[in-house]
């Protein structure tokens, strides 16, 4: 089976580059469109009605998330292109909406339409996850981290973010004015989400992510943290790395 793809980019460079990973990397897909105008792509969308939409943020004009507002038609599996890695966006990915860092990466397209094959298997119309999604990224900027919880979902800062705590299949956050949201989301997809070289998360223990701009003091003998006046313990497997960023040796 075919999945017809529209790309839209401001850049003919960036529609050229896609166009071409689509054809050697992408075989299921069959790209009817592309263009750098995006009132230009709200009709083409509007008549072509296809699987998967490309679709670029950062635009002149009308950005990625002003054109999905002005469509009527919207069951689509969404994937933006972007040269910045926003929290929101990397928390939108466990909520059906997939997104690929540019210059893209061969590996990272083909993860991203396995996904989308897989979802669409399952079937499935995403028009009110769109609107919920817009109307969350329009009040909020490019460094919130969206999080669904139990009411809705919040954006948060990261750095509101004192330490996050594995509870059983979901995820307690922990805030720095007291509040704590529970997460649908397990802790290991917010290691995936959060943590890596350069970030300020950390996965401490199998239990605990911290942020490490919050940790006020390392004991040595037991193994564990303090953040916001409470002890963390921290693995040993985890120990060397942690070391490693407080520098000590």
């Amino acid at each position: 089976m075919l999945f017809r793809a529209i790309i839209v980019d401001d850049e003919q460079k960036g529609i050229d580059a896609l166009s071409m990973l689509l054809s050697d990397f992408a075989p299921t897909v069959k790209l009817v469109a592309a263009t750098d105008k995006p009132e230009v792509a709200i009709e083409l969308i509007e008549n072509y009605r296809p699987e998967i939409i490309f679709l670029d943020i950062n635009m002149p004009g009308m950005n990625g998330f002003e054109l999905l507002q002005r469509l009527s038609w919207k069951s689509f599996s969404l994937v933006f292109t972007t040269a910045h890695q926003e929290y929101a966006l990397r928390a939108l990915r466990n909520n059906a909406v997939d997104y690929l860092l540019k210059p893209v990466d061969p590996d990272d397209l083909i993860e991203a339409m396995a996904r989308i094959e897989s979802r669409m298997k399952k079937g499935g119309d995403h028009h009110f996850e769109y609107d919920r999604m817009i109307s969350i990224i329009r009040q909020a900027d490019s460094n919130r981290l969206l999080v669904s919880s139990r009411t809705g979902i919040e954006a948060l800062r990261p750095e509101e973010i004192i330490y996050l705590e594995s509870n059983s299949n979901y995820t307690d956050i922990h805030l720095s004015d007291s509040r704590v949201i529970v997460s649908s989301k397990t802790l290991k997809d917010f290691d995936n989400l959060l943590c890596g070289p350069g970030s300020m998360f950390m996965r401490v223990h199998h239990s605990f992510i911290v942020n490490l701009q919050r940790v006020e003091r390392y004991f040595k003998e037991s193994d564990s943290v303090i953040v916001s006046d409470r002890k963390l313990p921290v693995a040993k497997s985890r120990r060397a790395e942690f070391l490693k960023w407080l520098n000590v040796t």
